[in-house]
């Protein structure tokens, strides 16, 4: 287990990163057609996310977020290159897209939407304001465990 100040440090860049995520204005994932339904197998640790969002939806939409929000954190301090900074003018808009193209593959994977109609569902209005909701919450969390450990 990592140290107590280890584990500070990791919940601070994690409350960071949650402010940071926002699915406002994301424009839809370039498709590339030669790849067809051949692509990089799922890792686990996003299944295993995947499979958390699952049952945590099936209480409610928030649940899902708030699982999917806890879960992204973790997984971007573990592997900080999924963040595309090549492909994003900040790291908050890498975040940004992350957890974008994550609820499109997580929708993709739930429902067996294709990619237009998942994308359809990540800017509907309701759930962007779903989302951001959410994110206030999730934020409240971190920054009250945040004063609890201090």
């Amino acid at each position: 287990m990592a140290s107590l100040n280890k584990q500070q440090k990791r919940a601070k860049r994690a409350k960071i990163k949650a402010r940071q995520i926002n699915i406002h204005g994301r424009k839809p994932a370039a498709l590339d057609d030669d790849l067809g339904d051949i692509g990089e197998p799922i890792p686990e640790y996003t299944l295993a996310m995947f499979s958390k969002m699952r049952d945590a939806e099936a209480t409610s939409r928030d649940d899902m977020l708030q699982t999917l929000l806890s879960n992204l954190a973790d997984i971007i301090s573990d592997h900080p290159d999924l963040l595309d900074m090549e492909n994003a003018d900040n790291e908050a808009m890498a975040a940004t897209h992350l957890a974008a193209d994550m609820l499109i593959d997580y929708r993709m994977w739930a429902d067996g939407m294709d990619r237009d109609v998942a994308q359809a569902w990540l800017t509907d209005p309701q759930f962007i304001t779903d989302f951001g909701k959410a994110l206030d919450t999730y934020s409240k969390t971190l920054d009250a465990q945040e004063e609890k450990g201090e």
